[in-house]
């Protein structure tokens, strides 16, 4: 089954509508956080002439501060320029991708069938240009265009490197963690509070205890959806333990007789590619869902993520994880908790699922908005009954952050979060306006209504 597969549940779309007002801007690197290359390469064992190493010393070349150019050292900040603006093409995001298509799409709006070469209103895109000019006539065109950036995600053009939006945010976070600098998939302090495991797309805070995860980070862009490979397909993927944890790590037959579905934390079908398809399927991303849960309600929710970013043509920093709640939504002790496994691995059972999502649209506005997904065995089935289940699941930020002891986009200004983060219904932030417009992010389509 190719992703993104068609789920029987509803769809569900963004409503927005005026609100109140509010100042703020968006989040922003520090180029001055620079880490050496080396120490980076010797953490997380990124060898001479891997693709990592080579990237960070292609940011490093490309620094916009002539004092820290090919100084040995890189901040995340000069790998997120230089993958805005790869100069010599070598490595190309899904967002470079779509920006290239763009542009030469406008640039033949005009009826011709090819263009210059240096043509582009960049020197990056004249650079990618030159290297999809298949036939050596110092032109390009859609064709040529497509037949590259095919070769390119099937890792078949030497010396061009496709990382997708996913893969760069994860290794931006990397190097941010090394320099001690905020980030949106890291919340500061959650080092102490479980096992960290890094992944190439996601990242992973492992609760041991519970053999569950805290919660799982990971990006979503409008541009990966675009740009996935239609070979991705995740009947190619098996549920794998996590090799990090060795012998101690859940499998996938922990789950087996108990009742409940291996339930995806950080979505199978947000997978760019199908290195992360694979990923996805670590046991490490799982948390026991009842089925009525995992195929009804938990998919529409993710479905609509994913619409919202297509839609909107953002990207999203999505959290999602697990609470153990009483019915008076306090911490249930560890007695209290219900448990799968055999007796090595116990596994504990979520009373609820959360999902924030902090989105940020290609102008800079920002959104932000959560839900806490009762995890029971009679989950709701249909259009209008999940569609009240997970309106009545909305919930702020605030509140998960109490729940979780996090400040989960401890990257934003104060006086964006206390906007942002206390709102249940959901507010869009505009960057540069100061003002804020309500949104219920999550709607019933009328086509669906009417079904």
């Amino acid at each position: 089954m190719q992703i993104p597969p068609k789920s029987a549940a509803p769809s569900l779309v963004a409503s927005i509508t005026p609100g109140t007002s509010v100042s703020g801007t968006s989040w922003q690197r520090s180029t001055a956080r620079e880490v050496p290359i080396s120490e980076l390469q010797q953490k997380f064992g990124w060898k001479e002439g891997s693709w990592q190493a080579d990237l960070l010393k292609a940011a490093d070349a490309a620094s916009p501060t002539s004092s820290r150019r090919d100084n040995g050292s890189v901040s995340a900040a000069e790998v997120d320029r230089y993958l805005q603006n790869p100069g010599d093409a070598r490595f190309l995001t899904s967002t470079a991708l779509q920006q290239e298509r763009k542009a030469l799409e406008q640039k033949l709006a005009g009826g011709a069938n090819s263009l210059a070469v240096d043509a582009f209103d960049s020197d990056w895109q004249d650079a990618v240009a030159r290297r999809a000019d298949l036939s050596g006539d110092g032109k390009v065109s859609r064709t040529e265009l497509d037949s590259f950036f095919t070769e390119v995600k099937a890792g078949k053009v030497q010396d061009v490197q496709w990382v997708p939006d996913q893969k760069s945010a994860m290794f931006e976070s990397k190097v941010a963690e090394s320099a001690g600098e905020v980030d949106p998939l890291r919340p500061p302090g959650s080092e102490g509070r479980g096992r960290e495991l890094l992944k190439e797309y996601m990242r992973v805070s492992l609760d041991e205890a519970k053999n569950v995860p805290s919660f799982v980070s990971h990006m979503l862009s409008a541009a990966d959806l675009e740009e996935r490979p239609l070979d991705v397909d995740r009947d190619k993927s098996q549920f794998e333990a996590d090799p990090e944890l060795g012998s101690s790590g859940v499998k996938g037959t922990d789950y087996r007789g108990s009742g409940f579905d291996r339930g995806h934390m950080k979505p199978a079908a947000d997978s760019p590619d199908q290195a992360a398809m694979d990923e996805s399927h670590l046991m490490s991303n799982m948390a026991p869902q009842y089925p009525n849960v995992n195929q009804q309600s938990w998919a529409t929710l993710e479905d609509a993520v994913r619409d919202l970013v297509s839609t909107t043509g953002g990207k999203a920093y999505v959290m999602t994880g697990n609470l153990y709640l009483d019915a008076q939504g306090k911490s249930l002790p560890p007695e209290a908790l219900q448990t799968i496994g055999n007796e090595a691995r116990r596994i504990a059972v979520p009373t609820h699922n959360f999902k924030t999502v902090l989105l940020e649209l290609p102008n800079g506005n920002l959104s932000m908005f959560a839900y806490m997904v009762p995890n029971v065995k009679d989950a709701p089935k249909g259009t209008d009954n999940i569609a009240r289940f997970l309106e009545s699941s909305r919930t702020s930020v605030d509140r998960i952050e109490e729940l979780l002891g996090e400040d989960l986009y401890a990257q934003l200004p104060e006086s964006v979060q206390a906007k942002l983060e206390a709102d249940s219904s959901a507010k869009l932030a505009f960057r540069e306006a100061s003002q804020y417009q309500s949104a219920s992010l999550l709607r019933m389509r009328e086509a669906d209504t009417q079904a």
